[in-house]
């Protein structure tokens, strides 16, 4: 493998370092904490990967119906053996094939620092929930600085490949304010995590 390429494959992170992991497991908890909040009856995971997220998720609220959408098929066959209660399926944020408000909580995590168009990601996330959105992307320039440090992706300074679009905590907070009236934007280094309302 290309070492400046991400390991699609170890999205459980299982490759890092047990500093690095301790951070991945420090983010993914405070996700978890924010998501549980409301003790959501519905669920939807955009961007899910191979559902390691989903996973946690499932296993928080095990009475929730839990939906995960990707891009990518090869993801979704992983997360559909990681976590078999779940329903996955290959689709795009840009379109989401559900009803308006059709869901109490919707997770997107790691997601739009990918895609071309954030802001009608975001609109269709605002659509197809109730209320509640949690949201998080890396928070730069510190990402990048880690990244560096790990010695990694050194050709584009410490950029992931596919990182399209980097925020930092007051640019992503005023990218959600054009989408949400509730915005509560906190860090759980290197990323940036929103708790959001309609």
């Amino acid at each position: 493998m290309n070492p400046e390429q991400p390991d699609q494959r170890a999205e459980d992170y299982s490759h890092l370092s047990p500093r690095g992991q301790a951070l991945v497991g420090a983010f993914r908890e405070r996700l978890g904490t924010l998501a549980a909040a409301d003790r959501p009856g519905s669920i939807l995971e955009v961007g899910c990967g191979q559902g390691w997220l989903s996973k946690q998720l499932a296993s928080a609220m095990p009475e929730a119906r839990l939906v995960g959408i990707d891009v990518r098929a090869e993801a979704i066959e992983v997360a559909r053996t990681l976590v078999p209660t779940a329903e996955f399926r290959v689709e795009r944020g840009e379109k989401l094939p559900f009803a308006d408000g059709e869901f109490d909580l919707v997770v997107c995590s790691e997601v739009l620092e990918h895609v071309d168009d954030p802001d009608k990601v975001l609109a269709e996330i605002v659509r197809v929930s109730k209320n509640h959105v949690v949201a998080s992307v890396p928070h730069e320039p510190w990402f990048w600085a880690a990244n560096l440090l790990r010695g990694k992706y050194l050709r584009t300074f410490g950029n992931c490949p596919g990182h399209i679009h980097h925020w930092t905590r007051t640019g992503f907070a005023q990218l959600l304010e054009g989408h949400f009236g509730d915005v509560r934007v906190t860090s759980s280094f290197p990323w940036i995590i929103a708790d959001l309302r309609r």
